[in-house]
C-alpha cells in the first residue's frame, strides 16, 4: 500500500511539471508556422498576414517578429521590417546573428551608423561570427574607407572563406584600390566556388576589367563576352566590352558591340562617344551587329 501511494505521488508530481503551453503562444506558433509556410512560397502579402497576427497575439515571441521583419522586407515595406527586427533585438539582445540581421537592414535604409553600432555589437557578442565582420565592412565602405572595409571583409572569409558576397566585394575593393593581381586572385577563388556556366554575371564582368587593368585584353574580352551571355546584358556592360575588344585589336567587332549598347539605351553617352572614335578611325556607318 505504501508503495502504491509512492507511485501515485511519484506520477502526480511528474504531471504537475509538465509545462503548459498558454493559449496565446500556441496560437501564434501555429501562425507563424503558417507564416514561414507562405514565405517558402514567396506569398509575401499572405506572409505578412499572419505573422503581423501572430506578433499581435504573443508581442514577446522573437521568431515571430524575425520572420515578419523578412516578409516585411520582401514587400518593399524596409522601414517597418527595421521596426520589427529592432524590437527582437531589444527582446533578446545577446543573439548575435539577429543584431547582424538589424544592422543590415539599417545599413539598408541608409542608416549606416546605426548599422555600424549593430555590427560592432555583434562583433562584440560573437568574434567569429563571419556575418558580423562583413557587415562592419560593409558600413566601412559606404562611407568609402576602403581599406578598413577590406579589413574586416578578409576577417570575415577567415571564418567563412565560400561567403560569395563577401568575396565579390573583396574583389571588388581591391579593383577600386588598384590591386588587380590581388583582385583576380579573389575572383578565382569565387568563381571556383560555382559549377561550369553557372557563375555569377557580376563577377564575370569584374574579371573582365580587372584583365583589362592588367593589359590581358583578350582574356577580358573572353571575359565580358561570358559576362553578356551569363543575364541579358547591360549598356554598361556592352560598352566595357567594346573598349576590350577595340584594346585587343578588333575594331569592327567593337562598333558591333557599341551598337547593341546604344540599341539597349540611346542615352548612353560613352557608347556615342566610343562609336564616334570607332568611325574616326575609318570604320563604315553600319556594321552587321553581332548576335551574342
Amino acid at each position: 500500500m505504501c508503495w502504491l501511494l509512492t507511485v501515485v505521488f511519484v506520477g502526480g508530481c511528474a504531471l504537475g511539471k509538465q509545462k503548459i503551453v498558454p493559449d496565446s503562444i500556441a496560437k501564434c506558433r501555429e501562425l507563424s508556422r503558417d507564416g514561414v509556410a507562405a514565405m517558402e512560397r514567396s506569398d509575401w502579402q499572405n506572409a505578412c498576414s499572419l505573422l503581423e497576427e501572430a506578433v499581435d497575439t504573443s508581442q514577446t515571441d522573437i521568431d515571430a517578429r524575425r520572420h515578419l521583419a523578412e516578409a516585411l522586407w520582401n514587400t518593399g515595406a524596409q522601414r517597418e521590417a527595421v521596426v520589427q527586427l529592432e524590437a527582437a533585438v531589444k527582446l533578446d539582445p545577446r543573439h548575435a546573428p539577429t543584431v547582424v540581421r538589424a544592422g543590415e537592414m539599417l545599413l539598408g535604409i541608409g542608416a549606416a551608423d546605426r548599422a555600424l553600432q549593430r555590427a560592432e555589437d555583434a562583433v562584440a557578442l560573437d568574434p567569429t561570427l563571419a556575418a558580423a565582420w562583413a557587415l562592419r565592412g560593409r558600413v566601412f565602405r559606404f562611407h568609402g574607407n576602403e581599406e578598413r572595409a577590406l579589413a574586416d571583409m578578409q576577417q570575415a572569409l577567415r571564418y567563412a572563406p565560400h561567403m560569395t558576397e563577401v568575396l565579390q566585394a573583396v574583389a571588388e575593393v581591391q579593383y577600386a584600390l588598384d590591386r588587380p593581381q590581388r583582385s583576380l586572385t579573389t575572383l578565382h577563388h569565387l568563381l571556383d566556388i560555382y559549377p561550369p556556366g553557372e557563375e555569377p554575371q557580376q563577377a564575370l564582368w569584374l574579371e573582365g576589367l580587372v584583365y583589362g587593368a592588367l593589359g590581358r585584353h583578350q582574356d577580358a574580352v573572353d571575359s565580358l563576352v561570358a559576362a553578356s551571355r551569363r543575364a541579358a546584358p547591360r549598356a554598361d556592360l556592352l560598352y566595357q566590352l567594346a573598349l576590350a575588344e577595340r584594346a585587343s585589336g578588333q575594331p569592327i567587332a567593337a562598333a558591333n558591340t557599341v551598337r547593341q549598347a546604344l540599341a539597349l539605351d540611346a542615352s548612353h553617352k560613352s557608347s556615342h562617344v566610343l562609336l564616334a572614335q570607332l568611325r574616326g578611325g575609318g570604320l563604315p556607318e553600319q556594321s552587321d551587329v553581332i548576335r551574342r
